[in-house]
């Protein structure tokens, strides 16, 4: 299996000092300014409402087991910007497919011997939320779900969540955050610190594509994570066309001085890809 990004990032050609163009989405030159980003806001949706999906595919995994996941989701607002590309930044970061890395990950998970019993969970960049549904079909207490879109979180990962566990899930178990990471770690901050709980795991992949996110998922992760917790992210080694991969985010916690990292996994067939464990340093 193989994919592409197909990005919508060019150069910004607007001379230095030039303010006539922030992230307003005016036409400047013959480029258009991103939008703001999305402000971070938690999405609530009944599982009871959600309607069967029509089509939907199955991911088999090596120890036998079967998730389930939506094929064609639908969403009016998203329609337009997933025909013309699978990324436009600001505007749709590609949830409402399942990327490669997605799979390697759900795979690695299904593989080690990880107890999940009463840890809670945040899987950031979820999109279709299969290694997150994973770790709740394994039994983990609580599992937070964040993408970009909102859209995406309506119709891919909640009826995703419900195809997998079925609508008399305990919705006390599941939670759904939209926005960018800067908005999403105020708010899990500002939670976190008034109920005293962290997150014992983060799950993450194809979150690594542009270096500009980088120190955004840095602080969020230091701002969640507990502090014996664990990060798996998995994603390329290289992004052709885009210049972030695993060799560059790991160049960039070592600079950070707060997390530390080791490569758990290699695939080599097709486009290289590395699930990383990230962890605390020991102070």
């Amino acid at each position: 299996m193989s994919f592409t990004f197909g990005f919508q990032i060019t150069e910004e050609d607007g001379e230095e000092g030039d303010s006539s163009c922030q992230n307003t989405g005016e036409l400047h030159g013959t480029q258009e300014c991103p939008p703001p980003p999305l402000p971070a806001k938690e999405i609530s949706m009944s599982f009871s409402e959600v309607q069967q999906p029509a089509t939907t595919s199955q991911l088999r995994l090596e120890g036998g087991e079967v998730l389930s996941y939506i094929t064609s989701p639908e969403s009016k607002s998203l329609e337009a910007s997933t025909s013309e590309s699978d990324l436009i930044p600001s505007v749709y970061e590609g949830g409402m497919k399942i990327w490669e890395c997605s799979v390697d990950l759900v795979q690695y998970l299904s593989e080690i011997a990880l107890s999940w019993a009463g840890l809670m969970v945040l899987e950031l960049g979820c999109g279709a939320g299969l290694p997150g549904i994973l770790a709740l079909t394994k039994g983990a207490e609580r599992i937070h779900f964040q993408d970009y879109n909102e859209e995406v979180l309506q119709n891919v990962t909640i009826p995703n969540v419900v195809l997998n566990t079925g609508a008399g899930l305990d919705a006390a178990r599941c939670r759904f955050f939209g926005g960018d990471w800067g908005g999403v770690q105020e708010l899990l901050t500002e939670e976190s610190e008034s109920t005293n709980n962290k997150y014992d795991v983060i799950l993450t992949s194809e979150t690594i594509y542009n270096t500009d996110s980088y120190q955004k998922l840095h602080d969020l992760m230091k701002s969640v994570l507990a502090p014996h917790g664990t990060v798996y992210l998995a994603a390329k080694t290289h992004y052709f066309g885009v210049g972030g991969g695993t060799r560059l985010f790991e160049e960039f916690l070592q600079k950070e001085g707060v997390f530390q990292s080791e490569v758990c996994k290699v695939y080599s067939e097709g486009v290289n890809r590395e699930i990383l464990k990230i962890e605390m340093k020991k102070s």
